[in-house]
């Protein structure tokens, strides 16, 4: 039976993400998304050597940018990567912002992409641009509905970071192959999202967030940031106001079967706030009534696109 063209309903495609660049002239400026921003010989492209930050967009600037730059300098220095001055890097970030505002309505992130520049012309400098991008209806939609988990080895035992600076342990590199592969792999298996776990049985973080979790009510947790994870700012936020809503933050280790037993288990990150687990390999966790709660703490909204 075919339908009637006039009557069917068209989702519109989402707006492209919006780049701004790092002109060593002009300073920071918009430019079309097909832009040539790369050389070749690039080596954040050749390598993965480079650091970036992911940013929720809140009013006319990314929700705590100072944190953000604080933890790009943290993992540039770890590279020994020169940055921009900090101011450009924050004009570079609202530019972005801006274009995409200028452009749509809708809930937004802002990516901020630092590398070492041409591996054959190091005179030219590092390479810096933003890119401003809708959140996609799936992140939002699992803001209420929570997303099912496969635990993934992580292949190090849960000190060995803290020992080998060069595993680069708490950066937020450009090197992120390893963590999409593991999403990948977790999709293909049926999973929503992976959890990574030490060689010696120890949960560690998500692939491309925090784990946080309620052993008893009244307490809530994350993992020590001396296991190498990446610290995150968004849990840092939760974290300093949870007594707001009568929790006391710890830092400790937990095996998966402890994880299990909890309260309530979350995923938390800049972009996506944070979603319930509402399962772990299969077998399912506990839904916890905090879940609606840390969501408006942490200014998100759990079933739409707005957030304060």
């Amino acid at each position: 039976m075919s339908s009637n063209p006039s009557t069917t309903s068209v989702i519109p495609a989402p707006p492209e993400p919006v780049l701004a660049v790092l002109d060593p002239v002009t300073g920071p400026r918009l430019a079309a998304l097909e832009t040539p921003i790369l050389r070749a010989d690039e080596a954040a492209a050749t390598r993965g050597d480079g650091a970036f930050e992911s940013m929720h967009v809140r009013g006319q600037s990314a929700w705590l940018l100072e944190a953000h730059l604080k933890r790009l300098a943290h993992s540039a220095a770890a590279l020994s990567l020169t940055l921009p001055p900090r101011d450009a890097l924050e004009q570079l970030v609202l530019t972005a912002i801006e274009g995409w505002q200028e452009r749509s309505d809708a809930e937004a992130g802002v990516k901020l992409v630092c590398a070492r520049g041409p591996e054959y012309a190091p005179e030219l400098g590092p390479t810096a641009y933003a890119l401003a991008f809708g959140v996609s209806d799936t992140l939002i939609r699992r803001r209420r509905t929570g997303v099912a988990v496969a635990s993934l080895s992580f292949g190090y035992p849960a000190a060995e970071r803290a020992q080998a600076p060069w595993l680069l342990g708490g950066c937020k590199t450009l090197s992120y192959a390893g963590n999409m592969t593991a999403l990948r792999h977790a999709t293909a298996a049926g999973f929503d999202d992976a959890l990574l776990i030490s060689a010696d049985g120890y949960v560690l973080e998500g692939a491309t967030s925090t784990v946080v979790w309620t052993p008893n009510p009244g307490v809530l947790c994350t993992v020590p940031i001396d296991t190498g994870i990446l610290p995150s700012i968004t849990a840092e936020y939760l974290f300093e106001h949870a007594p707001e809503l009568g929790l006391k933050p710890f830092r400790q280790l937990i095996r998966l079967p402890e994880l299990l037993a909890a309260d309530g288990v979350w995923l938390c990150s800049s972009v996506r706030g944070i979603i319930e687990v509402t399962s772990i390999d299969g077998c399912p966790t506990r839904r916890s009534p905090l879940t609606p709660r840390l969501t408006a703490l942490l200014g998100f909204q759990r079933n739409a696109a707005q957030c304060v």
